[in-house]
């Protein structure tokens, strides 16, 4: 009984890290939305940090090299977004007007005539003339309603979502300035929770893994740039409306592999196909938009990205795919900087084990393989002469003895 009553404790004392573990992990995922503020809060701050330190060094007070940090990202971001944006809408707004004389002079009868043959070939039973469509869909009047409606309430939440972001993106700022006020003490905060016999070598790791997000940073702003540089000046000389504009709109959301390019292509394509001047072509635009599309899957991303983190082109490949499959969206975001980090630790991983015993310990046959080498030698000339014929007797009998 003493000894049963003696082992509960340890037992409970056991148990009570993973009750922590297990109560931290439910307080994140609670707030979740908030923690997800004060993480992009924070990769804000780390990516600007390198930039206010500068400042600082030339004797800016800090609180000042902040605000002149952060206002100087907004007057860039607010620039070609109003350069990208307002083009595109304005170009979208003036097209659409022109709708329903495209429909009915262009595309109805061409859907017609498609209607005509698919119901000669197939014998389906389909209207073929634009006055059929449109009583069938006077049938439909209530659920086309419907659909109005639906529409009217969908806008209304995309109206509340853009001032929830707007709202966000504030907050967002604001702790990123409190932030960076405080950042270097926050890092040596963070240093001093490491155990000294551990802190070299997690400042060592640390200090890599920053590295290699900085160049993953530097070299993504650089892929976007050389991606926005070839879709604008390519949508402006295949007369694109807003091709400029639009080819600045896809640079800047390239960031998103995959997602940011299909989002462009189609208002790219709607564009040309809306376009009255005869001078632009649907086919030539989608060619052209999936030919630089592959130009960056194949060798702007991998080459850039990769040369800068050290991740060779299949790898930057290999983990977009892995991680578009296991994590679906932003998996794609993370895939090329989490295998980035990976390659760091498993480089500190390969040189512990290369110190190791295990990995230095000579094997045993070695000194096996050295005697039957040396043995194998020529035997050294003596630089005393021979004894003579007795003494030489004498010695051979002795040795044989």
């Amino acid at each position: 009984m003493q000894h049963r009553h003696g082992g509960d404790p340890p037992a409970r004392l056991n148990l009570l890290p993973w009750l922590l573990l297990a109560l931290v992990a439910a307080v994140s995922w609670y707030f979740r939305g908030i923690l997800m503020l004060v993480g992009a809060a924070v990769a804000l701050a780390w990516v600007l940090s390198p930039a206010v330190d500068w400042l600082h060094a030339r004797r800016i007070p800090r609180p000042l090299a902040i605000f002149v940090v952060l206002v100087l990202v907004g007057i860039v971001a607010t620039g070609l977004l109003w350069v990208a944006v307002p083009d595109i809408v304005e170009h979208l707004t003036a097209l659409v007007g022109v709708v329903p004389a495209r429909l009915q002079h262009d595309w109805l009868p061409r859907i017609g005539r498609g209607l005509l043959w698919a119901r000669r070939r197939f014998h389906l039973r389909i209207p073929v003339t634009t006055d059929a469509w449109i009583s069938q869909l006077a049938e439909r009047a209530s659920s086309v309603a419907q659909g109005s409606l639906s529409v009217v309430a969908s806008a209304a939440n995309a109206s509340i979502v853009i001032v929830e972001t707007a709202i966000e993106l504030l907050i967002v700022l604001a702790l990123s300035f409190y932030t960076l006020s405080s950042w270097h003490s926050l890092l040596q905060g963070v240093e001093d929770l490491v155990p000294q016999r551990a802190r070299k070598r997690f400042v060592s790791v640390v200090k890599k893994v920053d590295a290699v997000l900085g160049r993953f940073v530097r070299g993504q702003f650089l892929v976007m740039s050389i991606l926005g540089t070839f879709f604008a000046l390519g949508l402006d000389a295949l007369h694109l409306p807003a091709g400029l504009g639009l080819g600045i709109f896809a640079g800047l959301i390239a960031f998103v592999p995959y997602v940011g390019f299909l989002f462009a292509l189609a208002i790219a394509a709607l564009l040309a196909a809306l376009d009255t001047s005869g001078q632009c072509s649907v086919g030539a635009v989608v060619g052209f938009m999936i030919a630089i599309h592959l130009l960056d899957i194949l060798v702007v991303t991998p080459r850039v990205l990769g040369g800068s983190i050290g991740l060779s082109p299949v790898v930057v490949i290999v983990s977009l795919l892995a991680g578009g499959k296991a994590f679906g969206f932003v998996g794609l975001l993370v895939a090329v900087p989490a295998a980035a980090v990976l390659k760091v630790l498993l480089d500190e991983l390969v040189d512990w084990y290369k110190s190791t015993h295990f990995y230095g310990a000579v094997p045993v046959h070695t000194l096996d393989t050295q005697s039957t080498l040396d043995t194998s030698l020529p035997a050294p000339r003596l630089s005393v002469p021979p004894p003579d014929g007795d003494a030489a007797e004498t010695s051979a009998d002795n040795y044989r003895m």
